[in-house]
């Protein structure tokens, strides 16, 4: 699903709970005037502020999805997180209001009326809350909304609340009204801590802290394992609503051409997506690394004789031998000669001699011309191919010249 099709889902959620807590605050509170039970008016009144903070997160969630502008470039998807941090702030009044209920029954405890259809009601509120709690954790879960896993666990502490009701009710029913007021403060505290821990998530995503670090680790070796990624410098995240923006240093193999850079970015924001879901927009910034170690491929016309004095031949695929020179920090450490297997092919020739340098290991070719077949092969595996020069005799002769030779960009066949 895309990211305007979660927030769509979140929104739905959102507005059902709310109609869903509209129904619950009336029953409860309708039950509650005629029992002339003070607890469970006491909860309509508390499940009416969770009606507005589930308007709340349906506002946010609406909010995210208006697009960017100019004044708001990165959209509007922060809004969830700072619906969050109210929800968290409404959760713990929640709590300070549960206490003050708690103190005020242990001084003026209170009989009630038709108590089977207040504990009936109080039972059904249960239930039905933690339904709601259930629907909007899955789909909180399912689209990775902050906001709406937050009503859920809002939701799920006034499960809690609706106990509270249940357990007075029943200990006015057999005589023990102190029930209520003990367990009003133990709910009291795991409604606090839940608060605590839903304003600091809220709070640090705000300020762009980024708290998943095992999905860091998780990066750094996918992104390693990529062909043609040396080294993973800097990875930043950040998290906005249910989106992510991203960004990554990367040092690669050859040079950092736009169209290399291009197809490395590809393939470092698919592997990324499969680590940090909803990743919506990722910077890669790409830097050339250096290479220490490097072989050179040169075609030759000959296998013996002249070696390093060979002459360089101009073909690519028809060339019958190829000198494979390794430079280490610029000297020539050795070199070899090699049969090309393709020179005696009636078709591919340039395709089998591309697999063949390739496998030799070659990191950077020297030629007058190549196709395009070749030239996409060689470059997918980050050979560099240079242009081979006029008035050059000898192999030794390119060799030295090789650091000021042009880069060959595209096909020349």
């Amino acid at each position: 699903m895309t990211v305007q099709e979660n927030l769509q889902l979140g929104a739905k959620a959102s507005k059902n709970s709310t109609l869903a807590l509209v129904f619950l605050a009336f029953l409860k509170g309708t039950v509650g005037y005629y029992s002339g039970s003070a607890v469970l008016i006491a909860d309509a009144v508390h499940t009416s502020l969770d009606v507005f903070t589930s308007l709340a997160v349906w506002v946010g969630l609406k909010l995210s999805q208006k697009g960017s502008g100019e004044e708001f470039p990165y959209g509007y998807y922060k809004a969830e997180n700072l619906i969050a941090l109210f929800v968290s702030i409404m959760i713990l009044l929640s709590g300070v209001e549960l206490v003050r209920e708690a103190l005020v029954s242990i001084k003026e405890p209170t009989v009630m009326g038709f108590q089977g259809i207040a504990l009936g009601t109080a039972v059904f509120s249960v239930i039905m809350l933690y339904a709601l709690f259930q629907y909007k954790l899955g789909i909180g879960r399912q689209i990775d909304s902050q906001a709406l896993i937050a009503d859920a666990m809002h939701s799920y502490t006034d499960v809690f609340s609706s106990l509270v009701v249940v357990i007075a009710v029943a200990g006015s029913m057999l005589g023990i009204s102190w029930l209520d007021s003990a367990g009003v403060l133990v709910i009291s505290l795991m409604i606090f801590k839940l608060g605590f821990r839903i304003a600091r998530t809220a709070a640090l995503t705000l300020m762009d802290a980024w708290l998943d670090k095992d999905s860091i680790i998780s990066i750094r070796q996918a992104v390693g394992d990529i062909k043609g990624v040396n080294t993973i410098g800097d990875i930043r995240l950040r998290r906005s609503g249910l989106v992510v923006f991203g960004e990554v240093t990367v040092e690669i193999e050859g040079e950092a051409d736009l169209k290399r850079v291009e197809m490395l970015s590809g393939e470092i924001k698919s592997v990324m997506k499969k680590e940090v879901e909803n990743l919506e927009h990722l910077v890669v910034n790409a830097k050339p690394g250096k290479i220490a170690f490097v072989k050179v491929a040169i075609p030759v016309e000959s296998m013996t004789g002249a070696g390093l004095q060979s002459k360089p031949s101009h073909h690519f695929g028809r060339s019958p031998y190829y000198i494979i020179i390794e430079l280490d920090n610029d000297a020539i450490k050795r070199w070899d000669i090699f049969e090309n297997p393709g020179a005696n092919l009636e078709r591919k020739k340039g395709v089998k001699t591309a697999e063949f340098l390739k496998k030799l290991g070659v990191n950077i070719l020297v030629i007058r011309d190549i196709g395009e077949g070749p030239f996409h092969s060689l470059r997918d595996d980050f050979v560099k191919i240079l242009q081979l020069p006029d008035g050059v005799d000898d192999v030794k002769g390119v060799v030295e010249m090789i650091d000021g030779l042009n880069v060959i960009s595209s096909p020349t066949e």
